[in-house]
């Protein structure tokens, strides 16, 4: 199981940030509330993004597949961040 979360973690952080980014697009309408929300759910997203780096970064693997793990799940980080910072963009640049 530990495995699977060290992996996973940043695609689910971003699937998480996708569906609150939803959530308060379809039921909070638009505004600077709902811009300030949305800016506070990304920068903590984003920071258990660079927690979960900085813990796999940290482990250091013994075994062949303890080192592709890391490897793999730096790598879902990585694509994980750029994608909230993609799906964040449009609430920076919209102006309404």
């Amino acid at each position: 199981m530990k495995s699977w979360f060290i992996m996973m973690g940043g695609l689910v952080l971003w699937a998480v940030h996708f569906f609150l980014l939803y959530l308060l697009a379809e039921f909070g309408g638009s505004g600077p509330g709902i811009r300030l929300a949305a800016s506070l759910f990304t920068l903590v997203i984003l920071g258990g993004v660079a927690w979960m780096f900085v813990a796999v970064r940290q482990e250091t693997p013994g075994d062949p597949f303890a080192r592709w793990r890391r490897r793999a799940a730096m790598l879902a980080l990585a694509f994980g961040g750029l994608g909230i910072v993609f799906q964040y963009l449009p609430i920076l640049l919209v102006d309404r």
